[in-house]
């Protein structure tokens, strides 16, 4: 993962706030396998390049069942001291919805990866037509090595690089969203907290909120306007940044 880019761009976006070395000291995704190079010119991701599975849209057509479901909940092994994304790896698919990954709420969370141990991560999707499902999923924490997490499955486009006219992946995107960033008006005296209400959705719908780079401060006792930077590195390390300005009056 280039930290570089990142300053660069958040750079292109703070004209005042300085950029600091602080912020590429956090917590990056969970490895995933997916490659830093990016092949583009219609060749498909190269995080696929010895993908031979199902695509995404096989998957939503396989699936029949009449409540939506959670793939990706295999029991694995966090070695001490590694990073771990409860998102990775894991995606939903509906009947009627298609692939409503991005609906995926993790409702508990105890992984403590700074101490071995059992613990346990409960997921909970829903679907348009209030059908849900539910999962506990079992986590080891041990001086074992991590055990690899497969990729979600690709969609056509990505596997091939070519566009599809008729676009079945369930909502997908191949943007990075930003959501609940609009420029901001608060009082002064008040609280502001940059990540506050925020969320951040990757290429393929996953929440990727927990990884992003946050630079410029708000001083909420001098009236004036502020900008901060957020960027992320979406799942084929590409950089993605957004800016928004708050107003303290």
């Amino acid at each position: 993962m280039n930290g570089s880019l990142i300053v660069k761009l958040m750079a292109g976006l703070l004209p005042v706030a300085p950029i600091t070395a602080d912020m590429l000291e956090a917590d990056q995704a969970y490895e995933t396998g997916v490659s830093s190079e990016d092949d583009g010119g219609g060749q498909g991701d190269s995080a696929y390049a010895d993908y031979n599975g199902p695509t995404m849209e096989e998957e939503v057509a396989a699936y029949s069942s009449s409540t939506p479901t959670i793939r990706g909940m295999d029991s694995i092994n966090i070695q001490v001291g590694d990073s771990f994304d409860p998102l990775a790896g894991v995606y939903a698919l509906d009947n009627t919805d298609g692939n409503i990954t991005d609906n995926i709420e993790v409702s508990d969370n105890n992984v403590d990866t700074s101490s071995p141990g059992n613990y346990t991560v409960n997921y909970r999707v829903e679907n348009s037509g209030n059908g849900w499902f539910e999962y506990t999923r079992p986590i080891t924490v041990s001086n074992a090595a991590t055990d690899s997490i497969p990729l979600v499955p690709p969609t056509e486009e990505q596997l091939t690089g070519e566009s599809s006219s008729d676009d079945d992946s369930g909502g997908e995107t191949s943007d990075v969203q930003f959501k609940n960033m609009d420029d901001a008006t608060i009082s002064s005296g008040s609280e502001f907290d940059p990540k506050d209400g925020i969320q951040i959705l990757d290429t393929d719908g996953i929440d990727i909120t927990h990884t992003v780079y946050i630079s410029g401060e708000v001083d909420t006792d001098s009236p004036g306007e502020y900008t901060i930077a957020y960027a992320v590195f979406d799942q084929f390390e590409n950089p993605h940044a957004h800016a928004r300005t708050i107003t303290v009056q």
